[in-house]
This record gives C-alpha cells, structure tokens and sequence, in this order.
C-alpha cells in the first residue's frame, strides 16, 4: 500500500506530460585556428602589379610564413594511457590515513605498467618505493599529490 504522502493527489496536467525532457551530453571542444590562409590567384588571371622596392612604404610588412614545427617520429610504447569523454586523464589525489598520506592515483593505464612505472619514477625523480603498481586494477599510486606533474608528463609523451 502507498502511504498517502507519497500517493499523487491528482493527475498531472497536459503541460507536464507533453514537455519534452532534455539530456545534456558533454561536448568535445575544438579550437579554431583563426590565421587566414593565403590563396594563390588561377594561372589564366594576370597577377597584380607590385611596387618596386624603392616606393615601398617603410610601414608595410610582409607576413610572417608560418611553418608546422617538425614533430619527431613517434616511438612505439608499451603502454598506452587514455582519456576519458572529456579528454582528460583519470589522474586523481586521495588522502589516506586521517589524511597524512597522500597519494596520487593513476587509473586507465594499459600494456606494460613496469615501463611505465620505471619511466614514470625518473620523470619525477622519486624513489622505487614512492611508485607501486596494482596489477589487479592496473593503477599507478604515487606518494604525495602530483597530479599535475604526472598530467604534464603524459601530455610530453604524447598521450
């Protein structure tokens, strides 16, 4: 039985029942690049007539090229990190202890968590007993908060 508190006291209105329920669903944000590109003019058209150099303006200038920085060839490691929707890692900071040890959590890791653990521990210069691998859930856990060190040494590797 429904006690009366919890019973509806009358039917909902027409209103209720025809509004549609919105979900929000988290969007990916892209950034735009907003330089223009330059377009060359077709090969039929005549280009525009240039200036010689002496009745330049000394005030014009040219535009800057604007070059892709060489990226290194990408070297095969054996472990991969993702990200979660948001585009983010799941690197998180807790509290252990009555909150006197601090410990950064390393979630999402796959393949070889040793290399990672090893290449890990010299990026942040601490020692092995600082670092320690669960095999079980394949988390990373390091002593003291670090997570925006261990973030920042993610994105230089390239995840």
């Amino acid at each position: 039985m429904i006690w009366r508190a919890l019973r509806p006291t009358a039917a909902p209105t027409a209103s209720v029942i025809l509004t549609p329920i919105r979900f929000v669903l988290p969007v990916r944000t892209r950034t735009f690049s907003t330089s223009t590109a330059e377009t060359n003019p077709p090969a039929d058209t005549p280009a525009a007539p240039t200036l010689s150099s002496s009745s330049a303006s000394p005030f014009t200038q040219s535009a800057p090229s604007i070059t892709s920085p060489q990226q290194a060839p990408k070297v095969q490691l054996p472990y991969f990190v993702s990200k979660n929707n948001l585009d983010n890692f799941s690197v998180y900071h807790r509290k252990k202890a009555g909150g006197n040890l601090k410990v950064t959590l390393l979630k999402r890791a796959e393949g070889n968590l040793q290399a990672l653990k090893h290449d890990l521990k010299e990026a942040l210069q601490l020692r092995d007993a600082d670092v320690s691998v669960n095999s079980v859930t394949k988390h990373i856990m390091v002593r003291g908060h670090r997570r925006d060190e261990i973030v920042h040494f993610l994105r230089t590797m390239g995840f």
